[in-house]
């Protein structure tokens, strides 16, 4: 294995050609651990969580019944968080076996209140609700789906090779226990039998591990761990269209290439450790696209643009022209704007990881064939979603529905809270993001410019927690020891705003050193 500097050293002399190449980047920057894809040069997915703030979809839970709702079909169950996940009937039918016949549905909860069952978080708290659970189990592998608790078999639809998808049945079938079952995940276009079947033997014994923990638990208890983020990423994300794995974080690395040998061991690309100065984003040239993320507004490459707006019920997203004039024809310059769209669509949906409703409103065509193509346009952009995605025909008044399944938590919610001064109609970045953001500015500053004092301008409550929290001690007794970085409350810059800049000039009175 290479030695850290000479791995920063290819780094830096591959940039110019990294803009064709399809990399993970991997970056630890204070109490966050975010993880991007980039795709022929561009961000297209990007997943952060924090060290003390796990998601929950995945986890599976012996919980206790507290309450059974015989006219919503569904039950309350304790799991041992802040809030009792919900459990719909839905969640719990018996599925059409592709081994067997159709077993008989229940029309309502059979549990009874006090009752212990085995349940998953299928989808994230909120702030109004608990856990949605299923009492589905299934452990999601590299390869393939193992159906705990379901006798069922199945391919994935983006699998459309009838002998591949008759082969992948009979191997799974043939692989899985008496009432369990497997689903086969894009994955296996590119697998082998022998991995496949290595695959399904680790989850089987991982199953008989979670029915173990079952048995032994007293009570309420949680039972199998979906695993952090970086887990979660090698799992379902490496694939052989991934040249590259890049980390700014050593022992990250080695985590990372015990993963790969576990789940995929046959990955050719190489797991490097990048400890430029430079931030990881700004060196892979996508650091302008991380800004676009926490904004509504998304600007086309043609002057058009979209605007993103999130509600309660639904994600509207809103097509303009803005200053792209196109060509005399205005049918042809809406259509045109309409196509660019399509393409910036499907990215933002999978970069900020939005799921549930969302409804686009294209510009007004008037020719049919365009609104067809326009449609057909945002279907083959979705096929390559990893999430399960559905677009409806448009509509009359030029609306296209979509619905895309909610999996973990929207980039926004993990990064922004609520403003505490305007009663929770606004929001703020959280902490963790508001520190990623001035370290950014303060490598920027000490970067490019000759500059050893840093001056941190921010509202009283921010300049008190950078302080108190000692945000940048690591960076201070380490590569900025020789620098000084003063923090300069100030009452009159808004709630959890800041700005960063030289101190050459002297440091302003009530400037605080940090350490």
């Amino acid at each position: 294995m290479l030695q850290n500097d000479c791995k920063s050293a290819i780094i830096k002399t591959m940039r110019i050609v990294d803009s064709n190449k399809n990399i993970l980047l991997v970056d630890s920057e204070a109490s966050y651990t975010t993880v991007g894809l980039i795709e022929n040069g561009r961000l297209s997915e990007l997943y952060s969580e924090s060290a003390d703030e796990r998601q929950t979809s995945g986890n599976i839970y012996k919980g206790k019944v507290t309450n059974v709702v015989d006219g919503l079909r569904s039950a309350f169950v304790d799991i041992g968080l802040y809030r009792t996940g919900f459990w719909y009937i839905d969640e719990a039918l018996d599925h059409k076996s592709v081994l067997g016949a159709v077993k008989a549905l229940p029309s309502k909860i059979t549990a009874k209140e006090g009752d212990y069952v085995m349940v998953q978080a299928v989808k994230e708290a909120t702030e109004l609700k608990g856990p949605k659970l299923s009492s589905n189990i299934s452990i999601p592998g590299h390869y393939v789906i193992y159906l705990y608790n379901l006798e069922f078999v199945g391919v994935s639809t983006k699998i459309t090779s009838t002998p591949l998808r008759d082969r992948l049945t009979k191997l799974l079938k043939s692989l899985a226990p008496k009432g369990r079952g497997f689903i086969a995940r894009t994955n296996c276009l590119t697998a082998s039998d022998e991995e496949i079947i290595q695959e399904a033997q680790f989850l089987i014994a991982a199953g008989e591990r979670i029915q173990k923990k079952w048995e032994e638990s007293d009570g309420v208890a949680l039972i199998h761990n979906e695993g952090n983020i970086l887990y979660r990423t090698i799992r379902d994300m490496l694939s052989d269209r991934i040249e590259r794995i890049v980390c700014n974080d050593s022992k990250m690395c080695e985590d990372i290439r015990q993963m790969v040998d576990t789940f995929c061991p046959y990955f050719k690309g190489g797991v490097e450790y990048y400890d430029g100065e430079e931030d990881i984003y700004d060196y892979f040239n996508i650091g302008q696209d991380i800004g676009t993320i926490y904004v509504p507004r998304v600007e086309l490459p043609s002057g058009g643009f979209l605007v993103i707006e999130k509600t309660e019920a639904l994600t509207a997203i809103d097509v303009n022209t803005g200053k792209f004039l196109g060509t005399d024809n205005r049918e042809d310059t809406v259509y045109r704007t309409n196509l660019e769209a399509v393409k910036e669509i499907a990215r933002q949906l999978r970069l900020r990881n939005i799921g549930g409703i969302i409804v686009v409103d294209f510009i007004d065509m008037l020719d049919e064939e365009h609104k067809v193509s326009v449609v057909e346009a945002l279907k083959n952009e979705l096929f390559f979603d990893r999430v399960k995605t559905r677009v409806l025909d448009m509509s009359g008044i030029g609306l296209v529905e979509i619905t895309r399944k909610k999996v973990g938590k929207e980039l926004g919610s993990v990064s922004q809270g609520k403003c505490p001064f305007c009663g929770g109609t606004g929001t703020i970045l959280v902490d963790a993001y508001i520190n990623r953001g001035v370290k950014y500015q303060l490598k920027h500053l000490f970067m490019n410019h000759n500059v050893y004092i840093a001056l941190i301008y921010a509202h009283p409550e921010l300049a008190k927690h950078l302080i108190d929290h000692e945000v940048f001690a690591k960076e201070c007794s380490g590569i900025w020891s020789h620098k000084r970085i003063y923090v300069v409350p100030d009452p009159n810059m808004e709630f959890a705003t800041y700005k960063v800049m030289s101190g050459m000039g002297g440091v302003p009175s009530g400037g605080v050193l940090l350490t």
